[in-house]
């Protein structure tokens, strides 16, 4: 059973904001529709320079909403969404160029270095996450199946869309996942879908 409450209604605006206050799109940030607060997850790039965040597929609904950050600037639509409620949960914002230059590092302060795919992922390597209402939270791997990653990480309602990372000895990070969700019961159970699928799906790459 998935915690589809992670991806917040915004009457959870009223937790604590514990993720990232930026000027400028980065993973990491808060995100704003009219109906929900997610978290931005990797920033990435396609091959004619349109700058994308990523987030949780579930956080769509459909609209055609205009996405915010917490100073209401607007940064842009969901152009491409999966949610199968199961291993495939991933949307694409595009950027729109008035929101600013983006920054790839997460949260302003990892720069990545690459991508894992699933054989590069095993059971007991710590995860962090960096979520708008939890901050930077951490554990360790407990199952990989198919393109699902589950994790002994702490998130809450508005983590959704969080970039799922392994934090690297010289202080890069490589990628993992995206924040989907997780027990109902369990705040301290949350799952990641994989990245790479997705990146290869939508013809992106990272912004390192």
């Amino acid at each position: 059973m998935v915690k589809n409450a992670v991806a917040g209604v915004m009457a959870a605006a009223g937790l604590a904001f514990a993720g990232v206050a930026s000027a400028a799109p980065m993973p990491g940030i808060e995100l704003l529709d009219d109906n929900s607060s997610c978290t931005a997850g990797f920033l990435t790039q396609d091959d004619a320079g349109g700058y994308y965040l990523l987030t949780s597929g579930h956080c769509d609904s459909h609209d055609g909403s205009q996405w915010t950050d917490v100073f209401e600037t607007p940064l842009g639509r969901i152009t491409a969404s999966e949610n199968n409620g199961e291993d495939r949960d991933a949307a694409i914002i595009r950027l729109d160029p008035a929101a600013g230059r983006p920054n790839g590092r997460i949260a302003g302060r990892y720069p990545v270095a690459n991508v894992l795919t699933a054989d590069q992922i095993h059971v007991g390597m710590e995860i962090c996450k960096i979520g708008a209402q939890t901050g930077e939270t951490c554990g360790p791997v407990s199952a990989i199946i198919g393109n699902l990653v589950e994790t002994d990480v702490y998130s809450t309602i508005g983590d959704s869309g969080s970039p799922g990372y392994v934090v690297n000895p010289d202080g890069t990070v490589s990628a993992v996942g995206i924040l989907m969700g997780g027990p109902v019961d369990d705040d301290y159970s949350t799952d990641f879908v994989l990245l790479d699928p997705f990146l290869r799906q939508w013809g992106l790459h990272l912004v390192r």
